[in-house]
Formats: C-alpha cells, structure tokens, sequence
C-alpha cells in the first residue's frame, strides 16, 4: 500500500511539473509584445473582400513579418481612411505599412521608413470619348471619380467634398475598383486609379482592359513606406532590419508582383 502511495505521489509530482512547464510556456508566448498595424481600403495593399475579410499586400507583408523573425507578433487593425488620423492619435496602433507621409501626417511625429516601391496614380478614361492624350490635360467640364478620402496632388491634397465640389464634377466612391466600374459604367468621364492595382484589376478582368484609355503622364507618383507611431515598442532600427532581410531576400517583390507590379532588384544583404 505504502509503494501504491508512494507512485500515486510521484505521479502527481510530475503531472504537477509538466503542467507548470507547459503554463510557463504559454506565458512567455502571450508575453511576446504585439504591435498593431493600421491599414484601410487601399487595392491592393489592402481590400476588404464581401465576407469582411481583409486581403492584400499589406496582409501578405504582416505574414512575412512575422515568419522572418519570432521577438513581436504583428497583427492587422482595420481603421478608415477618414478616421486614421484619430485612430493614430488614441494610440489604437503601432505603424501603418504603404503610406505616403504625405497624407495628412506633416504635423505628427511618426517615424518613416522608405520602401523599394514605386506606385502612383493614372487617370483613365473610355476609350470611346477620346484617343488624345491631351484629353487628361484639362479637367475642366470634365466629371470625376474620386475615392472619398484620398490625397490628389492635382487637386491640392484635399480631401474635404465640399470644398472639392466648388472646383470640379464629382463623383466620390470608396475604392479603386469602384473608380473603374464608374467610368466603365459612364457615370464619369475621368478618374485616377492606382496603377499596382489597375494592373491587378485587369488579371482578373482582362475583357475589360481594351474598353480603356490610359494616360501616359502620371496623375502623381506615390512615396511610400512605414510610419511607425512614436509610442510603439519596436524600434526604427528593429523594424528596418527586417524588412531588408526581406528585401534582400526577394520575398518583398514576390509578394509585390502577385498584384501587378515588379519592385527595383532587391539590395544585396549585409554580411
């Protein structure tokens, strides 16, 4: 009896054991410091599909994050493009991937970091209406399709409808493909798309590429990169060292070209 005692004692003892070890472990994973990424509707760095999942190059790019090093968990935080500003503000993230510093963030003291892409905008228009390209010139008595929230440099920056409205025909809609679809369904006569993501659009729509007429000169180029809020646990140098691993290892192009553009060639790694 004493040696059955004595096994159920030992037993216990090490059931006791593995439980702690295994409950430690789960506490030094929850520890790993998490840092939020803010992003909204911007094809194809982010595109809210029709069963509310998010998709995108920015996913794709927080994925990658997290694969190439195991010190922070990145996690996606759905802002707008209105209320970004004041989400950044309250703290409710740490860095935003794919944003020009540009947009409305001159007064903040967010920290940029450049990326290795080249984006911008094109306007486009129906085929139908016009085979110059003089007709991007003038924008006068022409409508447009313009996604509520966007920074336009060849409308000032402005964002405010109103104050657009008393300059030009609008028409505002919520994202890049809306632009397209407006134009091919002549509800306006021009608008400015995303290049990355017009390239991507006509993979999937390829009928519809020979119905458009494309500008050649540029509506505006974008500067794009990381903004990583000053509160943020993760450092500039940090952060930067993981996206030249994935840089240089090509993974940041690979991903870039599954949504229609390539990247410069990657620079070399640092030994």
């Amino acid at each position: 009896m004493r040696l059955c005692t004595f096994y159920k004692l030992l037993f216990c003892l090490i059931l006791n054991s593995c439980l702690s070890i295994t409950a430690f472990a789960q506490t030094q994973i929850t520890q790993k410091p998490l840092i939020r990424v803010g992003g909204y509707q911007f094809a194809p760095y982010v595109n809210l599909q029709m069963d509310g999942r998010y998709t995108g190059l920015t996913l794709d790019l927080i994925n990658a994050l997290n694969q190439v090093q195991q010190q922070v968990t990145f996690e996606f935080v759905p802002t707008s493009i209105e209320h970004r500003h004041k989400a950044h503000a309250a703290e409710r993230f740490d860095m935003m991937l794919f944003e020009d510093p540009s947009w409305g963030w001159e007064h903040t003291k967010m920290q940029f970091i450049p990326l290795n892409i080249k984006d911008g905008e094109v306007f486009l228009t129906l085929k139908n209406r016009t085979k110059d390209q003089r007709y991007f010139a003038d924008l006068t008595n022409k409508s447009m399709a313009l996604v509520k929230g966007y920074h336009y440099t060849f409308v000032g920056s402005e964002t405010d409808p109103e104050q657009l409205n008393k300059r030009f025909k609008l028409v505002f809609v919520t994202s890049n493909k809306a632009s397209i679809e407006t134009i091919l369904r002549q509800r306006a006569d021009i608008a400015p798309v995303t290049f990355s993501y017009l390239n991507y659009y006509f993979t999937l729509n390829p009928e519809e590429k020979d119905k458009l007429f494309i500008s050649e000169q540029w509506a505006q180029h974008y500067h794009l990169g990381v903004l990583l809020a000053p509160h943020s646990q993760l450092k500039v140098d940090q952060l930067s060292h993981w996206l030249e691993l994935l840089e240089g290892s090509g993974k940041l192009a690979a991903l870039a070209q599954d949504y229609g553009f390539t990247l410069p060639a990657p620079k070399p790694l640092k030994p």
